[in-house]
């Protein structure tokens, strides 16, 4: 198994708009899933749909295209499709999370190699916790489907010959339409008590539809859809299972009433020197009274990272003051604080509140490997 560092540090970049100024904090927010206890996982293979129907030889005509020679458009796929998808889901699983760097991941076919040997009496607990897995994940498909027919448009049109007389054409056109849909999951399993820890499930759909002008040469790629509809959930997969940096855009307070000094610290938070910035607007406060100077010297004081300092300042200004802005200043920053706290608690590697529910009977690998 290969480790690598997690390194989330926190970032400031300071935008400026043409009329107005504001601070862009990046901060931590946790995983939907606790897994700060399970940074060494094991990753299965995808388990395909086995409720795949096997496609027809020819793709389903509506109307009556025989003559046309519709009839005999073959299917753009096969049974084996379902373990094409199974397997570039393991493979995107396995890569994003990798690429994440939050995961020490022991390989689907080591994992597997240890759940099929369970079922010859071989303790995959055992094998395992010798390789350090503290969690199993188990991606599987639940339901796979495609519907794909030909249909036929007719357009009329009524013409004039050279005689003056009128007839009707009709224009006949073909289309290739497709609906797809997946529906897959993944469980994580802890390998100590082999109880689940969580579970979550995606639904996805896609479509395809195009003119069709010869009805042995379809160009339809089901595959490349499945493996979009799987490429789109690996973003929430993310979010789902690796502590992320976000970006939270606070906009400084405008410079109301009107103060020369305020004016400095803006024109030197503007220069790049948040630091500073931050200081002169609290002296200015501390000096005048000045709220959008507190307001802003609190903001900035955030920026440079110190959040706790920051709602320090924010409260004063607002039990000072009493003025709502500032207060939703201070709420938000204790948000993100919060949202820090959490987020360093996953990474320092001890276990978070669990919700565990443990199987009726049997393995439970087994039952969500079938």
């Amino acid at each position: 198994m290969r480790k690598k560092l997690f390194f989330l540090l926190l970032s400031v970049v300071i935008c400026f708009c043409s009329c107005q100024s504001s601070v862009d904090i990046t901060y931590m927010v946790p995983s939907e899933i606790d897994m700060g206890g399970h940074r060494n996982i094991a990753i299965a293979s995808t388990v395909p749909y086995y409720g795949f129907s096997h496609p027809s030889r020819y793709i389903r005509a509506i109307d009556n295209l025989a003559r046309y020679g519709f009839a005999s458009a073959r299917s753009t796929y096969d049974w084996s499709l379902k373990d094409e998808i199974a397997d570039y889901m393991t493979d995107k699983i396995v890569s994003t999370l990798d690429e994440s760097g939050y995961y020490t991941i022991l390989p689907p076919d080591i994992t597997d190699s240890i759940l099929d040997a369970s079922r010859i009496g071989v303790s995959s607990r055992s094998e395992f916790e010798k390789r350090g897995v503290e969690a199993v994940l188990i991606p599987r498909i639940d339901n796979m489907s495609i519907d794909e027919y030909i249909y036929s448009k007719t357009t009329y049109e009524t013409r004039v010959d050279s005689d003056g007389n009128e007839y009707e054409t009709a224009d006949t056109k073909f289309y290739y339409d497709a609906d797809y849909y997946l529906a897959f999951s993944y469980t994580i399993v802890d390998v100590e008590s082999e109880s689940i820890i969580a579970t979550r499930r995606f639904v996805v759909e896609d479509d395809d539809n195009f003119l069709v002008s010869n009805p042995y040469l379809i160009y339809a790629y089901p595959d490349r859809h499945f493996e979009r509809m799987v490429d789109s959930s690996m973003s929430r997969i993310t979010q789902q299972l690796v502590p992320l940096r976000t970006r939270a855009s606070l906009t400084l307070m405008d410079n109301r009433p009107k103060s020369e000094d305020a004016q400095v610290a803006y024109d030197v938070l503007k220069d790049g020197d948040i630091k500073q910035a931050s200081g002169l607007f609290w002296d200015i406060y501390l000096n005048s009274g000045h709220v959008p100077s507190g307001y802003n010297a609190s903001l900035a004081t955030a920026a440079c990272g110190d959040i706790q300092k920051a709602m320090d300042m924010a409260k004063r200004v607002y039990d000072e003051s009493g003025n709502a802005e500032v207060y939703q200043l201070y709420s938000r920053l204790k948000s993100i604080d919060e949202s820090n706290k959490e987020s360093m608690r996953q990474l320092s590697d001890r276990s978070g509140e669990e919700s565990l529910s443990a199987p009726a009977s049997g393995s439970i690998y087994d039952a969500l490997r079938r």
